[in-house]
């Protein structure tokens, strides 16, 4: 079982590194561990509008895998020049589930994971999710 922890990640400038920090551990099994990007956020800035990532595994029916859910919610808020105050207009949204059989041997399980989990983090693949087409 993995311990909560902050994680640290490259902003999209492919240098500056990015904390999303440890909000809650998982409650127990099914229930989300959540973490919250404050670094660089000005104090004023309200924790609400900030990015958030939440990441949950849990059985399926049978027992015969784990399912592990995540999504990540990042806004965009902008702030009223007359109130002062933040509000949300938008906000992108990435949600995923792996299931991940427990007939697999551990190696070929790391494997499946790693390799997709690096997969979504190549260039193309994230090129494709900034411009919202895919490959052609």
């Amino acid at each position: 079982m993995t311990a909560m922890a902050s994680i640290t990640v490259k902003k999209a400038d492919g240098t500056t590194d990015i904390v999303f920090d440890s909000l809650s551990p998982a409650g127990g099994d099914g229930t989300f561990a959540e973490w919250r990007q404050d670094t660089g956020q000005s104090s004023g800035f309200p924790v609400g509008l900030r990015p958030r990532l939440r990441v949950m595994t849990k059985w399926n029916g049978p027992k015969t895998a784990r399912i592990m859910a995540f999504e990540a919610t990042f806004p965009y808020a902008v702030q009223d020049s007359t109130t002062t105050l933040y509000s949300a207009r938008d906000q992108v949204l990435i949600k995923g589930t792996y299931t991940l059989p427990t007939a697999i041997p551990a190696a070929n399980l790391k494997e499946a994971v790693y390799q997709i989990g690096n997969i979504l983090a190549s260039s193309l693949v994230k090129s494709s999710g900034e411009v919202g087409y895919s490959p052609r």
